[in-house]
């Protein structure tokens, strides 16, 4: 059983309470939505009962650590000690990575926000979350603006979260890209909790190389059409605030996918809610980016690496490209000798693995969005 290094802070004040060695079964990074956490603890004396203790759902974090770097940063959500028939006493820990503190608080406040670029509405939100001192969980937010200016109008009739507001202001037609960073300062060891965006992420100009034979252990790459499309449209909010008339809910016009239609594919109609939403243009905008991002069957690769002292790939810089080589009975090499499957994508996500077996390697799945 592989244990990973992991240290308990208060959600609030970061302050460390203990370190602890988890059994991590999931430990999930993804661009803009939380990555999920789940861990398991086992519990063999009253002192690694009394470490157990001080990780309080909804109070506390948890660094996951590999060496000095931090992995991920999640907030604890579920806690449940437990012991089996043959007096086994285990702690299941369950949680989300930062940004899920996002998702739990309300916007208690009517919010405007007219012609402002779209990263200073962003910030606005998250200043706004953190106005309380009970409410700031020390973000340091990234500078910069966008260049793309937006209205937007947020009502505490609405009852929505910060969270769900961010994710949607960003997967807008020229929205953005925004995760929580948490490092540690190599001079003066002090955490930080960084709020980062950009237009897309990652490091340009470099291609990482992943090849299999070599680091990959394993991989899938599905075509999925089950939820394919190649006609949007979306539905929001009734406008009608007369209880006594019957009201229908705004919609989008259609976006249809031009070029999906030109090359063969059928039409297939889909219609995505946003439920909160009263305004035609912001309707229009999510329409058009599910048009652009999202038309056609999705192929998304994934694949499990192991990492060694040459090969790793932090999870805080999410969003840089790797070019994914393939030599299989699946993807033979061509007649030419070299390989038919040699393509580069964006790494949007990233799984810290259990070993499998007696294998004792460290191991992650890494989750593609393509790129060419």
């Amino acid at each position: 059983m592989t244990l990973h290094r992991c240290v308990v802070a208060d959600l609030l004040t970061d302050l460390t309470l203990t370190e602890m060695d988890l059994k991590v079964d999931t430990c999930q990074r993804r661009i803009i939505v939380p990555g999920a956490f789940r861990a398991t603890y086992p519990i063999t004396s009253a002192a690694e009962g009394e470490k157990a203790r001080k990780v309080i759902p909804g109070r506390t974090v948890i660094h996951v650590m590999r060496d000095y770097d931090i992995w991920g940063t999640y907030l604890i959500w579920y806690a449940e000690p437990s012991m089996d028939d043959k007096g086994t006493i285990t702690l299941q820990l369950q949680g989300s990575s930062l940004e899920s503190y996002a998702y739990r608080r309300k916007i208690r406040a009517n919010l405007t926000y007219t012609g402002q670029d779209q990263i200073t509405i962003a910030r606005a939100l998250l200043t706004h979350m953190a106005s309380r001192p009970e409410g700031d969980i020390g973000l340091t937010l990234m500078g910069g603006t966008s260049g793309v200016s937006r209205d937007a109008v947020y009502k505490i009739s609405e009852s929505v979260t910060y969270g769900e507001r961010l994710e949607q202001l960003a997967n807008t037609t020229d929205g953005f890209e925004y995760m929580i960073r948490s490092y540690t300062d190599p001079n003066t060891g002090q955490r930080t909790r960084e709020w980062v965006w950009a237009t897309t992420l990652g490091s340009p100009g470099i291609t990482r190389d992943i090849t299999q034979p070599g680091k990959i252990k394993s991989w899938s790459y599905p075509d999925d059409a089950i939820q394919a499309a190649t006609a949007w449209q979306t539905r929001g909010d009734t406008i009608h605030d007369d209880l006594g008339t019957d009201s229908e809910p705004l919609m989008s016009a259609v976006y249809e996918d031009a070029a999906k239609l030109a090359a063969g594919w059928p039409l297939l109609d889909r219609t995505e809610d946003y439920s909160k939403v009263k305004v035609q243009a912001e309707l229009s905008a999510y329409a058009e980016q599910l048009r652009d991002t999202r038309s056609g069957s999705v192929s998304i690769p994934r694949i499990v690496v192991h990492f060694d002292a040459d090969f790793s790939i932090n999870p805080n810089y999410l969003g840089d490209t790797a070019r994914f080589t393939l030599v299989n009975d699946w993807f033979p090499l061509g007649p030419d000798g070299a390989p038919t499957f040699s393509k580069a994508w964006r790494i949007v996500g990233m799984d810290l693995r259990p070993p499998a077996g007696a294998d004792q390697e460290t191991r992650a799945e890494l989750i593609f969005e393509e790129a060419a």
